[in-house]
């Protein structure tokens, strides 16, 4: 895809992460069959299995910083993609606090299975989420304030502290490629 900036690198750096995570399973096969101790059937991939193992690596880890150094973060297409899409996402915590508040899962599940499929049209056509909105005006939820609706439609709560602990392997890796 053009608009793409990095497609041959990021592929590369799939396609070497995949080769390099069947390796340990070689290594545990070869250790696991080895009841003979004279037999030469895994003597062919020992002789390539770390050097490539750490070959890979290399060439990996070359490859991903590279990627990351010119990586560049939309902020307002991430944005815009999250209004969109992560109120979709939310109707599972919508779920769970309605379960909690003693509602019939099935019944609160259909609910919101409606309401999702009538916003997943208002996005086809270019138009705003209106899942929150509809979720909201239902009489069904009325055991869930305004407060905690907005709260479990806020997007922070399915990160955690990956904010903070990708912020602290970020600086990791510049203190790495400073040295």
């Amino acid at each position: 895809m053009p608009f793409k900036r990095n497609p041959v690198q990021s592929e590369k750096s799939c396609s070497l992460a995949r080769a390099l995570s069947i390796m340990p399973q070689t290594a545990w096969n070869n250790a696991g069959n080895s009841l003979l101790e004279r037999t030469l059937d895994d003597s062919a991939n020992r002789r390539s299995l770390l050097p490539e193992s750490f070959l890979i690596c290399d060439e990996l880890i070359k490859t991903t910083i590279k990627t990351l150094q010119g990586l560049r973060i939309n902020k307002d297409a991430v944005a815009k993609n999250l209004s969109t899409y992560a109120p979709f996402a939310a109707t599972e915590r919508v779920l769970m606090a309605m379960s909690k508040a003693g509602g019939n899962r099935q019944h609160v599940h259909e609910r919101l299975r409606e309401h999702a499929l009538i916003a997943w049209q208002a996005v086809q056509i270019g138009n705003p989420n209106p899942l929150k909105e509809l979720i909201k005006n239902d009489p069904m939820f009325k055991e869930l304030d305004e407060k905690k609706l907005n709260d479990l439609f806020d997007v922070k709560g399915y990160t955690g502290f990956a904010p903070s602990r990708s912020m602290s392997m970020a600086e990791k890796i510049k203190q790495t490629i400073a040295k």
